[in-house]
């Protein structure tokens, strides 16, 4: 009685137990423990990605790289291949303009920059007579991952995938919006890295860059649109001759 009382099961029988045994069992559970101890109580690792010591060759055109983007497990942060996104616009542009991944969105839309930032950034291009078409845009990492930033260890990779990227479409300038292609193609932050020409080693030399604050943040933060006009003059500079 006092079981019941205080809401404690009683035992099962033999016959039961060895029912309940026998079921577990054709339903393939052969053990109730691990091999090995376990801290059930220990918080476990998130699983992370592990570059190989000698990370394969990228493809060697631009049509190979952007399949290879689209679809290769090996492209860190990038997610499923259906929750990637392709470049858009001109792949031999003068100006080729790296964000660093989609926006939330954007994989619903099919094209980057789908959203309110999308609209911005249309604007600033309209403001140097440019447009979607007349450049070539890429994401740094072509999906969005879960947590919506870049993990800092995928970085090395990334930059080297997006210099191939350079290499491949030979623009005249670079255009880097944001913290994350700022730190990953240039090694430094964006507010340092402002204000004047930076320079990108490739394969096939160096590419001039100018990098600015991705359009999200000037939603943010209207007041430094000022701040970014006058790296999109630096951007336009010298361009026409």
């Amino acid at each position: 009685m006092t079981q019941h009382m205080i809401g404690v099961n009683p035992i099962l029988d033999a016959s039961t137990t060895a029912s309940l045994i026998a079921w577990w069992r054709d339903a393939g559970v052969d053990t109730l423990v691990e091999e090995s101890p376990r801290h059930w109580l220990k918080k476990q690792e998130a699983a992370t990605f592990a570059p190989s010591a000698e990370p394969a060759s990228l493809p060697d055109s631009m049509a190979a790289l952007v399949e290879w983007l689209q679809t290769s497990p090996d492209v860190p942060g990038a997610g499923p291949a259906a929750r990637r996104l392709a470049p858009i616009g001109l792949p031999g542009a003068p100006i080729m303009v790296m964000v660093d991944m989609p926006e939330q969105g954007d994989v619903e839309s099919g094209r980057l920059l789908s959203g309110p930032a999308g609209i911005l950034f249309d604007n600033m291009l309209a403001a140097l007579h440019l447009d979607r078409d007349s450049i070539y845009l890429v994401p740094l990492c072509p999906g969005r991952p879960s947590s919506g930033q870049i993990d800092a260890d995928y970085l090395p990779r990334l930059a080297e995938i997006g210099r191939k990227m350079i290499a491949l479409a030979a623009p005249k300038r670079v255009w880097l919006l944001g913290q994350t292609t700022s730190r990953a193609l240039l090694g430094a932050d964006v507010v340092a890295a402002r204000g004047k020409l930076q320079f990108i080693n490739h394969d096939g030399g160096n590419v001039e860059v100018v990098a600015s604050l991705h359009p999200r943040l000037l939603l943010q933060n209207p007041a430094r649109k000022a701040g970014v006009w006058a790296d999109m003059k630096l951007l336009a500079k010298g361009m026409a001759e």
